[in-house]
C-alpha cells in the first residue's frame, strides 16, 4: 500500500487516540502564555466593566450547572478577578441549584486570596428558581423587595453593600453567564428599558446567535466561551499565569489545527492518487 493511499485509509482509532493525545498534553502541561489577540467584543466587555461608578454595584446572573463549567466558570471567575481588582461591589444571582454552590465557592476563594471580604465587596444570593422574567423585570423597580436575603438567610437590608441597593439606578451592569438564551430576558426586561450596560458570557456554541445583539448596541461586550475566558485573564493581568483558561485554550486550538492538517493530507493523497491512477491510464478514482 503507497503512502498515498495510507493518508486516506488511516485507523480512525488512531485518529481519535492522536486527538486525544493533541487535546490532553495542554491541560496537563498547563502553558502560561495566554492568546495574544483579544477579541474586540472581549475588550469592549473589559471596558464596560472598568468604568463602573463606584457608588453603583455589578450584577452577576449565572445560569451554568456541572455540565458547562468548563467554560463558564471560567468567565464568572475571571470576571470576579477583574471586579475584586477595581473594588467594584458585585452581586450573584444563581438560576441552577448546583452552580450556586460552585459560583459561591469560587468567589469565596477569590476573595480570600485578593483580601476582599463578603457582605462588604461580594454578596451571593443563592439559588433563585424563578420564574426568571418575573424577578429581572422586579429587580429593575424594586431591589429589596425581589430580594430579601442572602444565601444565608441574612437580611439585605443589615449588608453594607445590598443595603442602599434599591432599583436599577443602583446598579452599573449587569452580566449575563450562561449556556442558553436567557440573556434575552435581561434585553427585553432590564437592560433596554432602563439603559444598563449588559455583558454577555455565552458557551462557545452560543455565542454567533449574540453577534446581531452586538452589532445593534444591546450588548457592551462578550465572552465568547473558555477562549473570551482566556482573552480577558490577559486585559486582566494574568497573561504569564498557568489557568485553566489558558490551557484550554491551547487545546483547542491545537485540536482545530491537527484536524486541518488531517482534512488538508487526505485530499492531498486523495488528489495526487487520482494523477497517478490517470498517468497508468487506469479508471478514476471516485
Amino acid at each position: 500500500m503507497s503512502v498515498l493511499t495510507k493518508l486516506q485509509n488511516i485507523d480512525r482509532r488512531i485518529l481519535y487516540l492522536l486527538i486525544a493525545v493533541v487535546i490532553a498534553v495542554p491541560l496537563l502541561r498547563r502553558p502560561s502564555k495566554h492568546p495574544s489577540v483579544v477579541f474586540l467584543e472581549v475588550k469592549n466587555a473589559y471596558n464596560t466593566l472598568d468604568r463602573i461608578p463606584k457608588n453603583k454595584v455589578v450584577i452577576l446572573s449565572t445560569v451554568w450547572g456541572p455540565g458547562t463549567r468548563a467554560e463558564n466558570e471560567s468567565q464568572t471567575e475571571a470576571i470576579m478577578r477583574h471586579l475584586f481588582r477595581n473594588r467594584t461591589k458585585f452581586v450573584v444571582l444563581s438560576w441552577d441549584q448546583l452552580g450556586s454552590q460552585l459560583t459561591y465557592d469560587g468567589g469565596t476563594a477569590i476573595a480570600k486570596k485578593m483580601g476582599r471580604r463578603y457582605g462588604a465587596d461580594w454578596v451571593h444570593l443563592g439559588y433563585n428558581p424563578g420564574p426568571m422574567y418575573a424577578i429581572i423585570r422586579g429587580l429593575g423597580k424594586n431591589f429589596p423587595g425581589v430580594f430579601k436575603v442572602d444565601r444565608f438567610g441574612k437580611k439585605l437590608k443589615d449588608i453594607p453593600l445590598t443595603a442602599k441597593v434599591r432599583d436599577h439606578r443602583d446598579i452599573g451592569a449587569v452580566v449575563e453567564i450562561t449556556p442558553s438564551g436567557t440573556v434575552a430576558y435581561w434585553i427585553a426586561y432590564f437592560n433596554q428599558p432602563y439603559q444598563v450596560p449588559l455583558v454577555f458570557c455565552p458557551t462557545a456554541v452560543m455565542s454567533a446567535e449574540a453577534y446581531p445583539y452586538l452589532d445593534s448596541g444591546q450588548l457592551n461586550g462578550m465572552l465568547n466561551g473558555v477562549i473570551g475566558a482566556a482573552q480577558y485573564e490577559t486585559l486582566i493581568g494574568m497573561g504569564k499565569e498557568r489557568t485553566y483558561a489558558a490551557a484550554a485554550s491551547w487545546a483547542l486550538s491545537s485540536a482545530h489545527i491537527f484536524i486541518l492538517v488531517l482534512i488538508v493530507l487526505g485530499n492531498l493523497g486523495y488528489a495526487l492518487s487520482r494523477r497517478s491512477t490517470r498517468a497508468r491510464g487506469g479508471s478514476k478514482i471516485g
